[in-house]
């Protein structure tokens, strides 16, 4: 199987070769960087990308393929944004997570430069006097097994997309400081994936270099690896083409615009942009001890220190292990609101694979699974084509997905709405027969359902209002339609509590009647019956 691969893509690079000179854009909105007429691999790719993109109503998609130090395939698909727009190797999406390998090649030149020491307390590099500075140290943060959570994370997410570029990163940073290391113990971490640990590092590259993390990776990563096409702020990309950013709104796209599309204080984490082409150039150096054609942004030991893993299943320095078809790969997916892409090197066979796309909500992730993503499943496929086996079994599509989450969204919806009448008539319409007594039973168990009607609009409000519990605004931003029919239930709820609580005071206001003048208000000629 292994000769077999090396035959055919041996065959694939002396086959664009012989063309190399030849650039073209395909029709109907696709765009790609070299044509290989009659090749028959990338066009059983196209015809998996096709359909991929049909079922998982991906708008826009960018695929890279290298092997060794060569871009075998590089190719735009479908549209960047609603006037039509083709999609093409050049066009920037957001990358996501996988700029945090980005942060971690920005710390090991510094490194190699004898500027960080890896095993050294980050109070070297950060000037904070809390207690975990003093023992946590940069190789921890790289590994993530610093102790710091993700969840905690969310709130520095939400509150910091107000500040300007300029500072963001630096108060972003001395509040996860605040936030994690003022408690923390010098005891021994699991790995725990946390924003966090790469936020720090980007304020360490900041403080360390004297440039700002932007200006650093464009200069000492962008720029050897001629990834011309990648950005450092969402301005500067959009400036270039960026792909417009989507949302999915109970099953249909939907342009997002919103300020979470670009979160500055979290840019070493997660926000960096670029294109199919640049990626393509980054994994090429991935795979080649740090050299992109003659230009080198790591040794190869640094190279190596990146991508391995200090416990098998933990992580590494912004890379994860993982098994394709049994084949041993590294990988990283990257998500932020509106981008989804999925990076993949398959060390011995010296093949990466780059998938974007622009769109991404919560329901684009595997249940229990949130890392493995759309585009996670595509990379996959394609890898697997290259290898001559199958693309796996047909895991679920967008549309599946959502017929089963609106089914169960309108199933819910008629009960409740059945019940809300039904408490309408029985609540608000005319007495047939005076009142007889409640049981005490039969009282608490109605003063407890109403209670319960009340508490989840109570409990609805306080969480948009306030920042109680961050994760529901996430929620919000990357699963609207889910949260806006959560509230209308709430409010269909509180009003069948409102109801009964009507009926009650009518109750008992009826208990009180004078038994004749119960019966003449219920059969008077001027009573209802």
């Amino acid at each position: 199987m292994k000769m077999r691969l090396k035959m055919r893509l041996a065959a694939i690079m002396l086959c664009g070769l012989s063309i190399f000179p030849l650039l073209a854009s395909a029709r109907d909105g696709e765009s790609t960087k070299v044509e290989r007429p009659g090749n028959v691999v990338f066009s059983e790719v196209d015809a998996y990308i096709a359909r991929e993109m049909n079922r998982q109503r991906l708008p826009g998609l960018a695929l890279g393929i290298v092997q060794g130090d060569r871009i075998l395939y590089v190719k735009g698909y479908g549209q960047a944004d609603s006037s039509g727009r083709p999609v093409t190797p050049e066009t920037p999406f957001g990358i996501g997570s996988i700029g945090k390998s980005m942060t971690a090649m920005a710390v090991l030149q510094l490194a190699e430069s004898g500027k960080i020491d890896l095993d050294a307390p980050i109070q070297r590099y950060i000037p904070t006097k809390y207690n975990g500075a003093d023992f946590i140290t940069v190789r921890q943060l790289l590994n993530q097994t610093s102790g710091f959570s993700q969840i905690s994370t969310f709130s520095n997410t939400l509150s910091s997309i107000n500040d300007s570029n300029q500072d963001a990163l630096e108060k972003n940073a001395m509040s996860y400081a605040k936030k994690f290391l003022k408690e923390a113990k010098p005891t021994e971490h699991p790995y725990r994936y946390s924003n966090a640990n790469y936020v720090l590092l980007g304020y360490i590259v900041q403080q360390v270099s004297g440039q700002s993390y932007g200006d650093y990776v464009k200069e000492h990563i962008f720029s050897p690896l001629s990834m011309d096409h990648s950005y450092a702020t969402l301005d500067e990309a959009a400036e270039h083409g960026l792909a417009t950013p989507y949302r999915r709104i109970f099953g249909y796209n939907a342009a997002y615009d919103g300020p979470y599309v670009y979160i500055p204080g979290d840019a070493p984490a997660g926000y960096l942009y670029a294109s199919a082409e640049d990626m393509s150039h980054y994994l090429i150096a991935q795979i080649n001890g740090g050299r992109f054609e003659n230009k080198s942004a790591l040794s190869p030991e640094g190279i190596r220190l990146m991508q391995t893993e200090p416990a098998p299943g933990t992580y590494a320095m912004g890379w994860m292990t993982a098994r394709i078809n049994g084949l041993p790969v590294i990988g990283q997916p990257g998500g932020s609101i509106g981008f989804q892409a999925q990076a993949y090197i398959v060390p011995e066979q010296q093949l990466g694979v780059i998938v974007f796309a622009n769109v991404l909500d919560a329901i684009d992730s595997t249940l229990f699974k949130s890392h493995i993503i759309t585009t996670t499943h595509i990379a996959t496929g394609v890898i697997s084509i290259l290898n001559e086996q199958p693309t796996g079994g047909p895991f679920l599509s967008i549309s599946q997905k959502y017929l089963l989450a609106n089914g169960i969204m309108i199933v819910l919806s008629a009960w409740l709405l059945y019940t809300v009448a039904r408490t309408a008539r029985r609540c608000l319409g005319p007495w047939r027969t005076a009142p007889s007594g409640l049981s005490a039973m039969s009282f608490r168990l109605l003063i407890a359902n109403m209670v319960l009607e009340f508490a989840g609009l109570f409990i609805v409000l306080i969480l948009s209002m306030t920042q109680v519990v961050p994760v529901w605004h996430i929620a919000e931003i990357y699963q609207p339609d889910v949260i806006l029919w959560l509230k209308i239930v709430t409010i269909l709820l509180a009003l069948k509590g409102m109801m009964k609580t009507i009926w009650l005071v009518r109750y008992g206001m009826r208990r009180n009647l004078p038994m004749n003048q119960d019966r003449e208000i219920q059969t008077g000629s001027g009573g209802t019956k």
